[in-house]
């Protein structure tokens, strides 16, 4: 194994390791919220995060990706790096404090200016952190991560348990940014100083790219204010919570990857064949992940709702059926982004998210104001289709690409997730019978989630050995397990 495979593969142990110690925070916190509070109580905050999100979106100066991709060890990139920052989340706050002012629901103005602390506490990271993740060295991003995610469980759900209030998700949110900022200065010392003088370079990458993120967040995140001010604010937390569970299943696969391929492709970017080779094995590997997953976790939800949030959450079942297959396939091309932003092709990711975001806004007004929620999650959907498409334009676009080789690559994963999903539905008609427990159960839960891993594995594996053992994530793991 290489120098950079070994880091590789570190930095991947330590990413799923601490992700999946925060996702599970997360989930606790998930389940005990969702008994204590109130789809409005989610609502208010939701729509409050939104706006949040777009102003942070809007004032977008992404320095750390450009940090990333550069070697340059010049302090004045770093100081520069600080002081866009500090001015972007400065000029954040203020506009979220001046549009609180001018909303009629005092509940989420409050919110919102509370909120507004979030974007000045980030603005002031220590900006030398980053070179923990250039490296590929992600120990110390764990440490901070997870020090964040003690923080901001602890004092949420204490705050919940005590005075059952909205207010529990706000003061977590901030207790965890608090955290963060303090752990990024303790784990690698610096003192920055004001300076602008490599402004230059730091905007030669990162300009395209928060244009790109500018529009990102118009498209992606004004959907819970559009549910709020057309479904009310009741409706608008059951979509929020739609979608933190929907991105439980594929994101927790699937981030930490994407995360370690930015800095990893940026290595490999001056040797083309080597990253296309690298850029289709990823594809296999995440498909291999992402696919099972989403599924998987569709074919479950009308019995994991019920038992772990609660009935009140019920409403919430068709929702996820529809959304958490969709996203499992979308993730399959998730290193679309991470590959374009090594090549520094940073334009082409602002038409691309301009082009979507011109089909996804319009049909998710259409699918909210005629068809409810069930309406938004399928415009989701739909304009995904465009959304899949314009990725696999990109990487015949930057390396050559084509659809005929991400289908190859992603046949194995296909194949045996059809096969998985008809077990667990034939498990099903079973259960109509009463040959399985009772739906709704946690033996039925179990015995689904047990035969479509049994499955899929099975499946996969057979498949891998019918075509002769070609690369891919089986061969990976066959010598992981081997050495």
């Amino acid at each position: 194994m290489t120098g950079i495979a070994q880091r590789i593969a570190a930095g991947a142990g330590w990413l799923y390791a601490y992700r999946w110690l925060e996702r599970l925070l997360d989930f606790v916190s998930i389940v005990i919220l969702a008994r204590i509070l109130s789809p409005d109580d989610f609502g208010l905050v939701a729509i409050a995060a939104s706006i949040v999100a777009i102003v942070e979106g809007l004032a977008a100066f992404d320095v750390g990706k450009a940090l990333i991709r550069t070697r340059d060890e010049h302090r004045g990139l770093y100081d520069s790096a600080w002081t866009l920052s500090a001015l972007r989340g400065l000029v954040s706050a203020l506009c979220m404090v001046l549009i609180a002012s001018f909303l009629s629901d005092a509940r989420i103005a409050a919110v919102l200016s509370v909120l507004a602390l979030s974007p000045l506490l980030t603005g002031l990271s220590n900006p030398r952190f980053v070179t923990f993740e250039r490296e590929l060295v992600y120990s110390k991003l764990a440490l901070l991560t997870l020090g964040a995610k003690v923080a901001s469980f602890g004092v949420t759900v204490a705050i919940a348990v005590l005075y059952r209030s909205y207010w529990a998700l706000v003061v977590g949110l901030l207790a965890g940014a608090v955290v963060s900022l303090i752990l990024s200065y303790a784990l690698k010392p610096y003192r920055p100083r004001v300076s602008l003088a490599r402004f230059s370079d730091i905007f030669a990458f990162s300009g395209w790219l928060s244009l790109t993120t500018i529009v990102t967040t118009l498209s992606m995140e004004t959907d819970k204010l559009i549910v709020g001010r057309w479904l009310g604010i009741a409706d608008a937390g059951r979509y929020y919570m739609t979608q933190r569970l929907g991105v439980l299943p594929t994101r927790e696969l699937v981030s930490p990857l994407q995360r370690i391929l930015f800095p990893s492709f940026s290595e490999l970017k001056g040797d083309r064949p080597r990253l296309r080779r690298a850029v289709r094995e990823s594809i296999n590997i995440v498909g291999s992940l992402s696919l099972p997953a989403g599924c998987g976790f569709a074919l479950v939800a009308g019995d994991f709702v019920p038992l772990v949030l609660g009935e009140q959450w019920a409403a919430i079942i068709p929702l996820l059926t529809v959304l958490v297959p969709y996203l499992g396939l979308r993730a399959t091309l998730s290193m679309t982004l991470p590959c374009v932003m090594a090549l520094g092709r940073v334009r082409l990711l602002f038409w691309v998210s301009l082009g979507y975001a011109v089909v996804h806004v319009p049909a998710f007004i259409a699918g909210t104001i005629f068809f409810g929620l069930l309406g938004a999650i399928w415009s989701l959907v739909l304009a995904g289709v465009l959304y899949s498409y314009l990725n696999v334009w990109l990487l015949r676009r930057t390396l050559g690409i084509t659809l005929g080789e991400i289908l190859s690559e992603l046949r194995r994963p296909l194949g045996a997730t059809v096969l998985m999903v008809g077990a667990v539905l034939g498990l099903g008609a079973l259960d109509s019978l009463g040959a399985v427990p009772t739906t709704g159960s946690w033996g039925t839960l179990g015995t689904k989630v047990a035969l479509g891993g049994a499955v899929f594995l099975s499946a996969q594996y057979a498949i891998w050995r019918l075509e002769g053992r070609p690369r891919g994530i089986e061969r990976r793991l066959f010598q992981l397990f081997s050495r």
